[in-house]
């Protein structure tokens, strides 16, 4: 209360009268003038000579006013920087991403980034584990498939294409598969969080169930390798393997039977005070990944 009163004081002062000070604060004459005199009262000193016609400082008051002033400049200051922090974004992120995305994906992404936000630092947290954002102090995962129910704010940033895929050396040792029933036959490599493949057949979804599996792997990367060394057909995101396909190490399998591409989500912990850097981030991901 003392401090807004100051304030108050401050702009009678500089407006030199309680009518102009009146309309700069919005607030009925009779309110500012009662602040001021008990302001003076808790003081124990006159600031304002008050007479008919005008108004002057006292000398305490001419004192009192450069703190007060001071004050105010100070408020304005610390109004500004809150403005630049939120406007121009600076401070530290923490990030979490699937090993596969973050191996692959976020390095060209954060660079770019980098170059026009050079006062944000980052954190990243590479990991197949859906962590706890809380728990962790995470800022921003990307994280993609299915999400779980929670209260996290989620925003859905694009989609990457995934295809089937098999060594030359498997395929010549084991046959190509033509459909998706002749996959029975074959090694399949899933991931162990992905039930089931959803391959597209006729306007309609085929399951090829995780029973099937050969072999089984929580992490895109070892199962890329797998597939590489001929052990068996994976399913893979496509910009994991596009340069591997190019170049013949691997075969795109079944390409009459696509599988539907797979969501990509920024989740924040809370929709409400997110700094600026993560808002900017936000964006920044979906226009490198997805645009």
């Amino acid at each position: 209360m003392k401090l807004d009163a100051m304030a108050l004081f401050a702009v009678v002062a500089n407006e030199g009268s309680f009518t102009a000070a009146a309309r700069v604060c919005g607030l009925p004459k009779s309110t500012l003038s009662q602040r001021v005199a008990e302001l003076e009262s808790q003081l124990g000193m006159r600031l304002l000579q008050r007479t008919t016609r005008r108004l002057s400082l006292t000398t305490a008051g001419q004192a009192y006013l450069v703190h007060c002033q001071a004050m105010l400049d100070a408020a304005d200051a610390a109004e500004a920087a809150i403005s630049r922090l939120r406007d121009a974004p600076s401070g530290r992120l923490r990030i979490t991403a699937p090993e596969a995305s973050g191996t692959l994906l976020l390095p060209a992404l954060l660079a770019a980034f980098a170059q026009h936000y050079p006062a944000v630092s980052i954190d990243c947290v590479i990991t197949d584990a859906q962590l706890d954002l809380v728990a962790e102090r995470i800022d921003l995962a990307l994280r993609t498939g299915q999400l779980a129910d929670s209260s996290f704010v989620s925003r859905k940033v694009g989609a990457v294409g995934r295809v089937v895929v098999a060594s030359p050396a498997y395929l010549a040792a084991n046959g190509w598969p033509h459909a998706p029933a002749d996959l029975a036959r074959h090694r399949l490599l899933l991931h162990t969080v992905l039930p089931y493949w959803p391959l597209q057949q006729a306007g309609s979804s085929v399951r090829i169930d995780a029973s099937q599996a050969t072999l089984r792997a929580n992490n895109l990367n070892t199962l890329c390798q797998f597939a590489l060394e001929g052990a068996g057909i994976a399913l893979l995101p496509l910009f994991m393997v596009r340069q591997d396909l190019a170049s013949g190490r691997l075969h795109h399998l079944l390409p009459d039977h696509p599988v539907p591409e797979n969501h990509y989500y920024a989740v924040y912990p809370s929709r409400s005070h997110r700094p600026a850097a993560l808002t900017v981030q936000s964006r920044t991901i979906t226009h490198l990944l997805f645009e």
